[in-house]
């Protein structure tokens, strides 16, 4: 499991990007295994690497409601 946070600072009033799937793509090619990702308090992506070179992703998501 990878437990990852990001804090964008991009000025559009989002204090942390919970649940990114580009990182999750690299890493999972670098490490050439699936991978459970845990970003933030509510985000999990799931990633699988397939024999042909492609990657599988997907996930959860926890609605912050106010």
């Amino acid at each position: 499991m990878v437990r990852a946070r990001a804090f964008p600072r991009r000025g559009d009033a989002i204090v942390e990007d919970e649940a990114t799937g580009a990182a999750a793509l690299l890493l999972t090619h670098e490490l050439g295994r699936p991978l459970d990702i845990r970003q933030g308090t509510g985000s999990q992506i799931l990633t699988r690497p397939h024999p042909d070179g492609t990657i599988e992703v997907g996930g959860r998501v926890r609605a912050d409601t106010p």
